[in-house]
């Protein structure tokens, strides 16, 4: 009979551990909340940045965040949260801070806010475990992006507006006076403003021609995918002059920014745009 009953015990104490890990628990609590549980379980923080009517955030949520295998690691060893970037007011100040451009959008910190990863879009079962690995690898050996702590910052009115207020019509010329002004257009600020609205010109060049020190800085994906739009604008306007030599010399240039696997994904796009003009 003590054997029946300890057989009892053991198969109903797997069974609540096998749910704990059957899928993702994101936690509903404030910011502050969420960072200072990261701190008292020593655990590091995953942020979902996403929008009703979003495919990607919706196949996200439907295919991978439920997955077991996702949600053992997400559970053990990070705190999760998501925030709608439409209708939370903490959900626009992170996307704001990052110069967030699409969606999902992922963020990896440590429990005092040390940035570890940015990156975006649907990932598959084993590209989010390997997200996640490589996330904890940094973490232990403090390989932190140049973010700032912290989500406040000296940002424009502008910009602020652009995120926390969905006002996204902002001329040229207001971002050129702003940007014109600052020493340095790879601190952060200036590169969340640029890459988040996704600013032309002369500062396109600027991206491309640094695009190695602010992969390095600030993470390859945010960098990657500002310089894709770009890639594509510039395709047209050359295909438009029919001027091959100046989009083979832009390609050659941003090929770097690319792996192998999104290159030939990415340049058939380039190449698309480039002949229907």
């Amino acid at each position: 009979m003590k054997n029946i009953i300890k057989n009892i015990v053991v198969l109903i104490a797997l069974s609540v551990s096998n749910s704990t890990f059957s899928q993702t628990h994101f936690v509903k609590e404030s910011w502050e909340n969420v960072l200072d549980i990261a701190k008292k379980e020593n655990k590091l923080i995953f942020v979902d940045l996403y929008f009703n009517g979003c495919f990607p955030c919706k196949q996200m949520d439907d295919k991978i965040f439920p997955d077991p295998k996702v949600a053992m690691v997400l559970n053990e060893a990070f705190v999760a949260f998501k925030s709608d970037i439409f209708k939370e007011d903490i959900g626009k100040r992170i996307s704001r801070k990052y110069g967030v451009a699409l969606y999902p959008s992922f963020i990896v910190l440590d429990s005092t806010g040390n940035t570890l990863e940015v990156t975006s879009g649907y990932h598959t079962v084993e590209q989010f475990i390997g997200l996640l690995n490589k996330a904890k690898e940094k973490a232990v050996s403090k390989e932190f992006k140049s973010y700032s702590v912290g989500l406040e910052g000296d940002y424009p009115e502008f910009f602020s507006d652009a995120y926390l207020k969905n006002k996204r019509n902002v001329t040229f010329d207001v971002v050129d006076m702003y940007l014109k002004s600052q020493s340095n257009l790879s601190a952060e600020i200036p590169f969340a403003v640029i890459t988040g609205l996704k600013v032309g010109g002369e500062y396109a060049d600027y991206v491309i021609d640094h695009a190695k020190d602010l992969t390095e800085a600030y993470g390859r994906v945010p960098v990657r995918n500002y310089i894709a739009h770009i890639v594509n604008n510039k395709a047209k306007r050359f295909g438009a002059e029919q001027n091959q030599e100046a989009f083979e010399g832009l390609l050659k240039k941003v090929k770097p920014s690319f792996t192998n696997q999104e290159w030939e994904k990415f340049n058939a796009s380039f190449q698309k745009k480039f002949k229907t003009n």
